[in-house]
């Protein structure tokens, strides 16, 4: 719990460093999600908070922690692009390694973890995002074990 708490705390200071320009946005991202929804050797309950910088680039950066109910965490950083489906939904393919601990969930294999998800967002009309998305963790064989471990969440996007 200490270690969420301080990951936690570490994307909040992240947030509140003040990048922005007139076309700029930020958002913080919240999920509750199914974690190890296909295999189901160590099902849980997950929570995910992430800082999502929208700039000018082809492909936007981001960062996050992930905790399940096992004392699991994963703290990543990486890249989405959103591909617009019509003016208000997005598909958001995104990919990030990141650093996890089992704590006393699924065991992984490898500190190293790359975490690759697909979302779809309906965007409201005060620029808030609602979305479901799927994710697979592995190590990418980094180590002779790589059980991987799939998730299906549900998220709400706010503006800052």
């Amino acid at each position: 719990m200490k270690n969420f708490l301080f990951l936690l705390t570490l994307v909040l200071l992240f947030t509140s460093v003040n990048v922005h320009s007139q076309n700029n946005k930020s958002y913080l991202a919240f999920s509750a999600a199914a974690f190890d929804i296909l295999q189901k050797d160590k099902s849980s309950l997950e929570g995910r908070i992430e800082y999502r910088y929208y700039n000018n680039w082809f492909v936007k950066p981001f960062a996050g922690v992930m905790y399940n109910v096992h004392d699991a965490f994963h703290f990543f950083v990486g890249f989405l692009k959103d591909i617009p489906i019509t003016a208000n939904i997005n598909l958001t393919p995104s990919f990030a390694p990141g650093l996890y601990s089992d704590g006393h969930s699924k065991k992984l294999g490898y500190i190293i973890q790359f975490r690759s998800q697909i979302e779809l967002t309906f965007t409201n009309t005060d620029g808030s995002k609602f979305g479901i998305s799927f994710n697979h963790i592995s190590n990418a064989s980094l180590s002779d074990s790589n059980p991987g471990v799939e998730s299906l969440a549900l998220t709400y996007i706010i503006p800052l």
